[in-house]
C-alpha cells in the first residue's frame, strides 16, 4: 500500500497565502490551490477546511510572517516616532520600485475584496487593524509629546494606520514613485513637526 505524500503544512499554507493574496478570495480557484501546494482538494480540506477556512488561515500567515516582517522598524529601533514611521513608509514604496511586488497589502485587498461580504472577514481584517494601531501607538510612545496624552496618540496611531493602508493601495494601483514619496511625506508631517520642535 502507498504512503500518503507528507507535506509541510506551513509551507503548504505559505503557498495558499500567495494565491489567494495575488489573485483575491473570488480570483482564486481551488485549481490555482492545487497548484501552488501540489496537494488535491482532499489533502487541502483535510488540513485546512474549506476555501473560507484557508481564505482566512491564510490572513493568519499573513500578520504573523509578513506584517510582523514590515512593521519590524517601529519595534526593533531606538529612533524617533518620525524615523520609524518614515522607514515604515519608504520600504512600502520601495516593495514595488525595487522588488517589482504589484500584490499591494493582503490586509487591505482582503478589507476592499470580503470584508463586507463575509462576517469572519470583516472580524478578522478588523482585528489585525486593531493590532497594528496598537503597535503604531506603542512605537508613538517612545517619543514625546506623544508618550504623555495616550488619546491624541492613539487618534494619531489610528490616522497612521489609515495613511498606510492608503499608501499601500496607491502601491499597488502603480502611481509613480514621486507622488507616494509626497503622500508619505505629508502623513508623515505631524510627526517630523514634532521631531524638528
Amino acid at each position: 500500500m502507498a504512503r500518503p505524500r507528507a507535506f509541510d503544512p506551513d509551507t503548504a499554507l505559505q503557498d495558499v497565502m500567495n494565491v489567494f493574496w495575488k489573485k483575491g478570495y473570488e480570483g482564486a480557484s481551488l485549481q490555482d490551490i492545487e497548484a501552488a501546494t501540489g496537494l488535491n482538494k482532499q489533502s487541502l480540506y483535510r488540513a485546512f477546511g474549506d476555501k473560507r477556512a484557508m481564505y482566512l488561515a491564510a490572513l493568519d500567515i499573513y500578520e504573523k510572517n509578513i506584517i510582523a516582517e514590515r512593521i519590524a522598524p517601529l519595534v526593533n529601533t531606538g529612533d524617533s516616532a518620525y524615523d520609524r514611521f518614515d522607514t515604515l513608509f519608504t520600504n512600502a514604496i520601495t516593495a514595488r520600485t525595487v522588488n517589482g511586488d504589484r500584490r499591494g497589502c493582503f490586509l487591505c485587498n482582503a478589507s476592499v475584496d470580503q470584508a463586507a461580504l463575509d462576517a469572519g472577514t470583516g472580524q478578522k481584517v478588523q482585528a489585525m487593524m486593531g493590532r497594528i494601531v496598537t503597535l503604531f501607538d506603542g512605537a508613538l510612545a517612545a517619543t514625546p509629546p506623544f508618550d504623555r496624552d495616550a488619546d491624541a496618540r492613539r487618534a494619531q496611531a489610528q490616522a497612521l494606520l489609515a495613511a498606510f493602508l492608503g499608501l499601500r493601495v496607491l502601491v499597488k494601483a502603480g502611481i509613480e514613485e514621486s507622488a507616494l514619496i509626497e503622500a508619505k511625506d505629508a502623513a508623515l508631517a505631524p510627526l517630523r513637526l514634532v521631531a524638528a520642535a
